[in-house]
């Protein structure tokens, strides 16, 4: 097992959107942007960091004729989130890395 903490979980705000995507199964940008106050500029830069180590997967669609983008965690993501969360719990229990 890899001792070192995931670079990419291991940043506040994509820890928290990880969490709340897997707790709800799917959110759409504007619920995530609000959900934890970002700005485009922050929603657009954690979620191209997900997407490109494709932890989270896209879907556009239009509601309304308002395009609609909604992110789902993929399996990939499942997995190394587990892990990350996993290895926190050793931090902690035993203090050290």
């Amino acid at each position: 097992m890899n001792d070192e903490l995931n670079r990419i979980l291991h940043q506040p705000i994509r820890t928290q959107i990880m969490a709340y995507l897997i707790a709800h199964g799917s959110c759409n940008y504007n619920q995530l942007k609000k959900q934890f106050n970002l700005s485009d500029g922050h929603m657009t830069t954690h979620m191209r960091e997900l997407l490109e180590h494709h932890y989270v997967e896209v879907e556009k669609t239009f509601v309304n004729n308002k395009p609609c983008t909604t992110y789902y965690v993929t399996d990939i993501g499942r997995q190394e989130f587990a892990h990350y969360v996993q290895r926190l719990k050793k931090i902690i229990e035993t203090g050290a890395l």
